[in-house]
């Protein structure tokens, strides 16, 4: 790990992202290598370590710490494993409204495929000096944040980048388009910022508070929207982000990664456990063995694909008792 992630993993955010990074360097120049391995009905290794998922309505693609992309083209009931550069570090992946996909690699790339996961190419990002989150936007535009209050767009698949900055020098946790000209935008230090003209400019909302450190974030429309940060602490707004309220969490436990199933949010943490909300309330719905859940990608059928440390990745449903799942 070098100096300037070390620095980095020191701060309240990083610690979530380094633990999952660490024993992991960087390569720019490692060549794109894809062996592809049938992996039955997993595909997965006991030593990967999940972070992302995404679905383009007939691919689905699960992204690792380790370089490792793991594909399927019927919804999780079998899967084909990459290993792309083993030096990587993939923090997030989405899909395109033109079906292609783009993982984001912590140590300064973003990796593109087309509809089918296949023919994985890298392209260098310079900044965010840390990136952390990356989406597709209805225009198939590609958007990327981190540190430094830094967002990062490109119009050709990460050829080219511009970039903006926003506000003081803070970790940018979250982006999200609804669809080419709104998004939202979440931070460290409870910041939230708002688009309505497609990127152009971002306008800073009431941070959630001043202590507030996301994990991550879901908006259901232009005025609903749900962040989950340190000690289990979730927040929900209901006017766009202009005011927050705290939501009980039934189980106390961090949240690090926000879904949603239909109009629904559901959210995934530590050792394994899954919640949805219901009302005000977010409560226990399942649990795996796992050290961590950060991935959850619902298929709109009653399935959860939900992906994390220990090589977990599982098509789950939603009615297990959490008891029982979690000693299964």
């Amino acid at each position: 790990m070098n100096g300037s992630m070390k620095s980095w993993c020191a701060g309240s955010l990083g610690a979530l992202l380094c633990v999952m990074l660490s024993g992991c360097g960087a390569s720019a120049n490692t060549a794109n290598t894809a062996n592809v391995v049938e992996g039955g009905s997993k595909g997965a290794k006991r030593s990967d370590a999940f972070q992302a998922a995404a679905d383009n309505g007939t691919t689905t693609v699960v992204v690792g710490a380790t370089g490792v992309v793991l594909t399927s083209s019927d919804r999780g009931n079998s899967w084909a494993r990459r290993q792309l550069d083993p030096l990587s570090s993939f923090v997030g992946v989405s899909a395109c409204a033109d079906g292609s996909f783009a993982a984001l690699d912590f140590f300064h790339r973003v990796w593109v495929a087309d509809a089918a996961g296949d023919n994985w190419q890298a392209r260098a990002i310079e900044e965010p000096a840390n990136p952390l989150a990356i989406t597709c936007d209805a225009g198939n535009r590609l958007w990327v944040v981190g540190s430094g209050s830094t967002i990062a767009s490109s119009s050709d698949q990460g050829a080219s980048w511009s970039t903006t900055v926003v506000g003081d020098d803070a970790m940018l946790a979250s982006v999200q388009f609804l669809n080419e000209q709104e998004g939202f935008i979440t931070g460290e230090f409870g910041a939230v910022y708002r688009t309505g003209d497609g990127g152009a400019t971002w306008e800073a909302l009431r941070k959630i508070g001043e202590d507030f450190y996301p994990y991550a974030a879901v908006f259901a429309d232009r005025d609903r929207g749900w962040v989950s940060g340190l000690a289990g602490v979730v927040m929900q707004t209901t006017d766009g982000g202009n005011s927050w309220s705290r939501r009980v969490n039934e189980a106390g436990a961090p949240i690090y990664g926000l879904a949603l199933d239909g109009g629904t949010p559901l959210g995934v943490g530590i050792n394994g456990l899954v919640f949805r909300a219901s009302g005000d309330q977010w409560k226990l719905a399942g649990a795996r063995k796992s050290t961590y859940l950060r991935a959850a990608l619902p298929f709109g059928d009653g399935r959860i694909l939900v992906a994390g440390g220990v090589g977990g990745v599982e098509v789950m449903t939603l009615d297990d008792d959490p008891k029982v799942a979690a000693n299964n």
